[in-house]
This record gives C-alpha cells, structure tokens and sequence, in this order.
C-alpha cells in the first residue's frame, strides 16, 4: 500500500508540473480516449506525426504532443526507422519532392505514402490529403526511376476530401482523430442546448446527449 501511494503521489507531481513529459510517456504506452481528452482539457495541443518533427512514439517539443510514426496502423516498421534515420543525418524534408529523392531506395511503397497521408504526416507540404493519395501510385514510380523523373513529375490538382471522410481516415490508421471532430461545428450549440457529456452521466438520471452513430451492426438472435 505504501509503494503504491508513493507512486501514485509522484505521477500526481509529475502531471501537474510536467503534463507535456508525463503525457507523452504515457501515452507510448497506453493512448486511451480518456487521456487525449485529458490532454485537451489542460489545453495542451497534440499534433499528428508531422514527417519532420515525430519519432517512433509520442514525444513532447516546443510545448506541444506529437504522435509517434509507430502509432499509424499499417506503415512498414522499417520505413519509420529510415525515415527518422536520413531525417537526424541530413535535414528536414523541404518538399515532398525531397522526401522522396532522399528516401529512394529505401523499402518506402505506395501503401506506406497513403498511411502517411492519411495520418495527416505529409499536410504541409502543399498538397491536399486527396492529391498526395490519389498520386501515391505514380510518385512511387517516378522515384523508382531516379530523382529527374520525380522533378518532372506532375502532382494531379484534386479537391479535397471532406472533413468527414480526412476524419475517418485518421481514425482508422491512428485509432483516433486530430484534426478535429465531426460534431465540432455543432459544439456551441451543444452547449447551448445543455446537453450532458459523457463524464458528466450519473445513475437514475434522465439526460439528454448529442451523439453520431458511426457504425450500425444488425444480429439475428
């Protein structure tokens, strides 16, 4: 009993004055709804694993969380370590053009570039999620051939998938969304109308909640 309250008071310590280090420990090992919604309401910002800056894990820099590579389902592991590895040797990725002249010949494939972009860890570089996805194919290509051919490579100009597509995207490859929520646009009048949360439900109580109903399974009993 004793070990345990004096872990139990340390950790305590640990988040009140150190959430950024505390969080982004925890989170490489258990990333539960109820600790990223913990996150934001301590107002600390947590951003996808953005190419120049995210590790492996969760990591905290510069006041803010960012996701770690190894959370997006379906990236080739040893993409992430050559990634990371030519990253700390020679620079930031300037373009998408540079990430992949210097990612030749590397395991690097189309599937791994669509995880990518669904993870949002591509975005500033100045291609909407439904360009770098549907071009994925002929990048792939085009480094294969050598860095010439890449320069000379066009990026097809596509609209932008909805917000509820890019979000449901993130969910499957991370598990959770970061670049917003489906009901966001709807979050003051939520509140408005007083609607209970969540964390606020108790027992024997009438509530009324906004929800969305993301997927429906029917059973025969």
């Amino acid at each position: 009993a004793v070990a345990y309250s004096k872990l139990a008071f340390e950790m305590a310590y640990l988040k009140i004055y150190f959430p950024l280090e505390f969080f982004s420990v925890l989170l490489n090992y258990d990333s539960k709804n109820a600790y990223l919604q913990d996150i934001k309401n301590k107002g600390i910002k947590l951003l996808g694993p953005d190419i120049n800056h995210a590790e492996r894990g969760f990591i905290s820099d510069k006041g803010v969380i960012y996701v770690g590579f190894g959370k997006i389902k379906g990236l080739n592991r040893k993409v992430i370590d050559e990634i990371v590895k030519e990253r700390n040797s020679h620079g930031l990725f300037s373009g998408l053009t540079d990430f992949l002249q210097r990612m030749a010949g590397s395991d690097i494939g189309e599937s791994d570039i669509v995880q990518l972009t669904y993870a949002g860890s591509l975005d500033h570089f100045g291609y909407n999620r439904q360009e770098l996805k549907t071009n994925a194919a002929s990048l792939i290509t085009a480094m294969e051939f050598g860095g010439s051919l890449l320069s000379e490579t066009k990026i097809s100009a596509i609209g932008e998938m909805s917000l509820l597509d890019r979000l449901a995207h993130e969910k499957e490859v991370l598990g959770f969304t970061i670049s917003g929520h489906p009901i966001d646009s709807l979050r003051k009048e939520i509140v408005k109308k007083g609607y209970t949360q969540i964390n606020d439900l108790k027992a024997d109580q009438i509530v009324k909640m906004a929800v969305m109903i993301d997927s429906i399974r029917t059973t025969r009993d």
